[in-house]
């Protein structure tokens, strides 16, 4: 609380825009909501990684001109977006830095079946991704 009284008192000493001070000295109404975030010290301070998953997916959206029809296909057209997103290969510079995983689903799991990502997303949406049962092998047709 300390520092956002210094930061309001610096503000008021400064020719600032009127909406520039507005904001700043009404950041100590919301100051208890923001003091959370530091109950969780492993938790991280920005949100430049969902943002950019946002990003991909506003895009996604914008090119498909957002929903048409019914409130269901939309929900089963963003599960099927937020699915691919955990196979897909990570990117080029992203593979140089770490060469141990390849996928989000690879990074959070500490493995993959298959080294093809097509095939690794059939096989951990199949039954046949569970380990128990008899595997069959996937063939792309």
């Amino acid at each position: 609380m300390e520092r956002l009284s210094n930061l309001q008192a610096w503000a008021v000493s400064q020719t600032l825009a009127e909406p520039i001070l507005t904001k700043i000295l009404n950041l100590s109404v919301k100051a208890s909501e923001f003091t959370i975030a530091y109950s969780f010290p492993t938790a991280h301070r920005t949100s430049n990684m969902l943002d950019r998953l946002m990003n991909y997916q506003d895009h996604i959206l914008v090119s498909m001109k957002y929903f048409h029809g019914f409130q269901d296909s939309a929900n089963l057209a963003l599960r099927s977006m937020a699915i691919l997103w955990n196979f897909h290969p990570f990117g080029r510079r992203s593979q140089k830095k770490s060469t141990d995983t390849v996928s989000p689903f690879e990074k959070l799991n500490g493995f993959s079946y298959h080294p093809n990502w097509l095939r690794n997303f059939l096989i951990s949406s199949s039954i046949n991704g569970r380990g128990g049962g008899n595997f069959r092998k996937h063939t792309m047709r």
